[in-house]
């Protein structure tokens, strides 16, 4: 489904105005319309531009915004000149309601055709972002944002978790109560237009049995075809390809695109037949995002940059390297097409899991190239009592989204940790002790590519906050202010 995008001029001819008072309104927006039409949008699959309206006169424009604005999934607006002193203070009346309506914006002026872009008040008012180039090619990172914000507003999660526990085992008052919360759920919709549905390990296991064994075998006969080598025995392979299928299954049933595995409780407890890895691997060479661990903040940063990059995305767990100044990011569910759908897939094995050294895993044999790490990040601020830690008081602080471009070296072969494992270097710049000072326990995301720019931008049009970095300041995320600020910029904070 293309991301639909209504076109809005700004202007009037014979006014006293930049850039110049014979100016031709509506010749220079027929140009621009032509170049969007025969040149942006063959660049940009997914993008359709339409509507075309000229507006100036705040009452009509009033009238018309929201009736011309009412099917876009976005709006790029153009103004095409500026009165004598108007917008000095305030943007212009048309593009003030537009931003009101509270959906993405792109702003582009050409130079002169305005005296000042107004980004700064425009963006506090709305989802904004402003281009000020000669070059309509510049607005194509700001395009890959809408076209992807509009991806993760039709996002909905299967949640495969167990909330049940073993009393006589675990002390009730230490049970894990991660994303049960009805304000959790409400926050997910309002910030990012997703939904979330939660389903028990029985319902998987009684989707895996009604997967023909005969299907598993051909889908496991595939899947050894393509591997490097295979550890486990057939008989786990087949288990694990009809677990896949079964998660096939019940993302069809439910009408879900995304979804995530309570792993470390199931590997435990043995409540499935197999784990399901390999099918975590497999679906995101598909495109779908799938998450481990019911790392439900993790699989929407899988969202997240797997919208923008259109190529699948790898969580995992990072680890340091002082000496070599690398960090490893590691997981047994690497997707090996990490590169897209119609590229040249990595090498990869199957494997046991690393940690339980049973069922099926996945090594995959990343190439070195260039990468994005990003992570996004809810800061919370909480009150309490002590052990058992009792939290009186938790108030959200906001999400921020985590982005920096960096160099894959490759893949680390090592018996340590979990079986893929992701080499990623650490510029020099980076001071290390501050990375130390501010390196917490959360997964990291890979993306094969450069995407900081376009995730700064989708940030804007979440209307959440974004670093360039690889880490947030704890102090920031829970809005005591900057940690250190010489070490971590922040780009902006919504």
């Amino acid at each position: 489904m293309p991301t639909r995008v209504v076109v809005i001029f700004i202007g009037k001819e014979g006014q006293i105005a930049w850039p110049h008072y014979n100016f031709d309104v509506a010749s220079e927006a027929e140009s621009i319309k032509k170049k969007l039409t025969e040149e942006i949008a063959s660049k940009e699959k997914g993008i359709e531009f339409y509507g075309w309206h000229t507006l100036y006169d705040p009452a009509e424009s009033e009238r018309l915004v929201p009736d011309i604005t009412k099917d876009a999934d976005g709006i790029l607006a153009i103004p095409l000149m500026q009165e004598f002193a108007d917008g000095a203070w305030t943007p212009h009346p048309v593009l003030t309601q537009l931003a009101e309506l509270n959906k993405p914006m792109i702003v582009y002026t050409k130079p002169f055709s305005v005296y000042w872009d107004m980004g700064p008040v425009l963006e506090n008012m709305g989802r904004v972002y402003t281009v000020a180039s000669q070059d309509l090619n510049d607005l194509m990172p700001s395009l890959e944002a809408l076209k992807a914000y509009n991806r993760i507003r039709h996002t909905r999660i299967l949640l495969l978790k167990d909330y049940g526990f073993n009393k006589d085992a675990i002390d009730p008052r230490l049970r894990d109560a991660r994303w049960t919360g009805p304000a959790y759920l409400a926050r997910l919709k309002e910030v990012f237009g997703i939904d979330l549905v939660r389903i028990t390990s029985k319902e998987v296991v009684e989707a895996y049995n009604q997967v023909p064994v005969e299907e598993a075998q051909k889908e496991a006969e595939n899947i050894i075809a393509e591997a490097k080598a295979v550890e486990p025995p057939t008989e786990d392979v087949v288990k694990a390809s009809r677990a896949l299928l079964a998660v096939r299954m019940l993302l069809e049933k439910y009408g879900a695109n995304a979804w995530t595995w309570d792993c470390l409780t199931d590997l435990r407890q043995r409540s499935l037949p197999i784990s399901l890895c390999l099918a975590i691997s497999r679906l995101n060479n598909e495109g779908i995002p799938s998450g481990c661990e019911a790392d439900v903040d993790a699989l929407i940063t899988m969202i997240i940059g797997m919208a923008i990059s259109e190529r699948p995305a790898f969580m995992g767990d990072p680890v340091i390297d002082e000496g070599k100044r690398v960090m490893y990011i590691a997981h047994c569910t690497a997707a090996t097409q990490m590169l897209g759908k119609n590229q040249q897939s990595f090498s990869f094995k199957v494997r046991t899991h690393a940690e339980s050294h049973r069922e099926v895993g996945v090594e995959t044999e990343f190439d070195p190239s260039n990468i994005t790490v990003l992570k996004l990040e809810g800061g919370i601020t909480c009150r309490g009592i002590s052990f058992p830690q009792y939290a009186m008081e938790n108030k959200f602080k906001g999400y921020t989204l985590m982005a920096e471009e960096a160099k894959s070296l490759g893949h680390l072969e090592s018996e340590r940790g979990c079986r893929s494992k992701i080499i990623v270097q650490i510029p020099q710049q980076v001071d290390l002790d501050e990375f130390k000072h501010n390196f917490y326990c959360e997964h990291k995301i890979v993306c094969y590519g450069n995407y900081a720019k376009q995730l700064s931008i989708l940030a804007r049009f979440l209307k959440i906050g974004f670093f360039r970095g690889f880490y947030i300041p704890l102090s920031v995320l829970t809005g005591d202010g900057p940690s250190r600020p010489q070490k971590c910029a922040l780009l902006h904070k919504s």
